[in-house]
């Protein structure tokens, strides 16, 4: 079972919903719809080219305890 670190850095008005696509990243259960959320992170990153990559976030956070 994957688990959720959320490591931030810094204090950020969007950290709900990137903590809340993290963790619907991690319970996903189809590749259909781990894509759709890979992209709506992408879409996220395109928006806010200053913040940290939550493209990056989804998928150190899918590789547990390897990262």
């Amino acid at each position: 079972m994957r688990t959720l670190t959320l490591i931030s850095s810094a204090p950020s008005s969007d950290a709900a919903y990137r903590t809340d696509l993290i963790r619907r990243y991690l319970g996903v259960g189809d590749e259909f719809a781990e894509l759709e959320l890979l992209a709506e992170a992408a879409c996220y990153d395109k928006a806010n080219p200053g913040a940290p990559s939550l493209t990056d976030e989804l998928f150190g956070a899918s590789l547990g305890d390897v990262a």
